[in-house]
């Protein structure tokens, strides 16, 4: 048994040793439940060094697992909608396209959410994509959260998305976010190792976990003033709310988040700074990231690659308040 080109293979790396497959899939690939990677194992869509294998098979140091992309049929009505929403395109050729997602826009149906995704403006303007992993994400290798904008990437062939699901998995795209924080202002350069996980008071919420997947966010400042930070991220790991969580957990939340923090904080800051912070925050109606770049190989051109996602008006506004507070916001 074989599978073709459409197919995403991993090598378990040195440190793997008798690790169920199911387990070591989640934890590798973390755009997928547990239970959907088991029902691609129990369809033997999953093959351990060739051959398919039970959910319970014991992974080691240097076996290869290839998993096949799902086959999904959306000009049948069994998948997404096609809607003629705007799209800002960054980019466009016959294997991916890239996107300047909005704020305030879901990156694919589910969790109640049935339309008006960019998968549904996805369809309408770009017509061909991949399967994807899910019927409901065709194209999708990677996700921004509802009120972040900026960079999102979308395969048009199955032999693309599982070159740039291979890409995110083995830490090969270098994304850049621009946040806006508040409170304690940060070192000029840094980096947050802090492991993730799924909060036990609030299941929509992650938080910093001893038990939870490895996670590193580095960071560098861009300009400071009157306790708001505006701070460029470069996550290395993918883990959900990442960044969010990270600047939280280090005292510089990102402002206007009300999940982690970003806006009781504005309740700390010194009198004489309060209407600075007054003016940054009234910019903003959701949690001020930005997804403003990403760089990878191009999959096909085989080129280094770089997408730049330009700043949205809120973002616009208040850097414009901190220039006229004399501060030069540095490097973006």
């Amino acid at each position: 048994m074989d599978f073709t080109s459409a197919a995403s293979r991993i090598i378990a790396g040195s440190e793997v040793s008798a690790e169920r497959l199911d387990v070591f899939l989640t934890r590798t690939l973390a755009s997928l439940s547990r239970a959907k990677i088991q029902h691609l194992i129990e369809q033997e869509r999953v093959l351990l060094n060739g051959r398919p294998a039970a959910k319970k098979t014991q992974v080691n140091a240097g076996d290869e697992i290839a998993l096949e992309m799902p086959s999904a049929s959306f000009d049948a009505g069994t998948g997404p909608a096609s809607q003629d929403i705007p799209l800002d395109i960054l980019y466009e050729d016959d294997a991916l396209v890239a996107v300047n997602k909005p704020a305030g826009m879901v990156v694919h149906p589910g969790n109640g959410v049935g339309d008006g995704t960019l998968v549904n403006a996805l369809l309408h303007h770009v017509k061909s994509l991949s399967a994807g992993w899910e019927p409901d994400r065709p194209g999708i290798v990677h996700r921004l959260d509802k009120d972040t904008s900026g960079v999102v990437l979308a395969a048009k062939t199955d032999q693309v998305h599982a070159a740039l699901g291979h890409m995110f998995e083995a830490r090969e795209m270098h994304k850049q976010y621009i946040g806006i924080c508040i409170g304690r202002r940060p070192d000029a350069q840094g980096s947050m190792r802090e492991p993730l996980g799924r909060s036990r008071r609030d299941p929509v919420k992650r938080s910093v976990r001893l038990d939870g997947k490895d996670a590193l966010t580095r960071y560098d400042l861009a300009a400071h003033c009157c306790g708001v930070s505006v701070v460029r991220f470069m996550p290395h790991t993918g883990r959900t709310h990442q960044i969010r969580v990270h600047a939280s957990a280090a005292g510089f939340p990102v402002l206007a988040d009300s999940l982690y923090g970003g806006t009781g904080a504005a309740a700390r800051v010194a009198p004489l700074c309060r209407p600075f912070v007054a003016s940054i925050y009234k910019c903003f109606a959701r949690h001020a990231l930005h997804a403003r770049s990403i760089s990878f190989v191009h999959p096909v051109s085989r080129t280094e690659f770089t997408v730049v996602a330009p700043f949205p008006q809120d973002f616009v506004n208040a850097f414009a308040l901190f220039e006229k507070a004399g501060e030069t916001v540095q490097g973006l």
